[in-house]
């Protein structure tokens, strides 16, 4: 399993970028500010922090 972003329900806050323990995430610079993206979905843990502090709602995870 690994996360997905809804980058409609997703605010930039990269809450989920700074709490990754394995780097799941990397930022990226769009029109709109930053956002995070998933960049190495092979390396989630499935720890669920990245939901928990998402303000959102805009993660969830998904089978490989």
């Amino acid at each position: 399993m690994h996360p997905r972003i809804d980058y409609n329900k997703c605010v930039g806050s990269l809450e989920c970028y700074d709490i990754c323990p394995v780097d799941v995430f990397d930022v990226e610079e769009t029109e709109d500010g930053k956002r995070a993206v998933v960049a190495r979905p092979e390396d989630c843990i499935e720890c669920e922090q990245c939901l928990q502090v998402c303000p959102t709602d805009a993660i969830v995870l998904v089978e490989d």
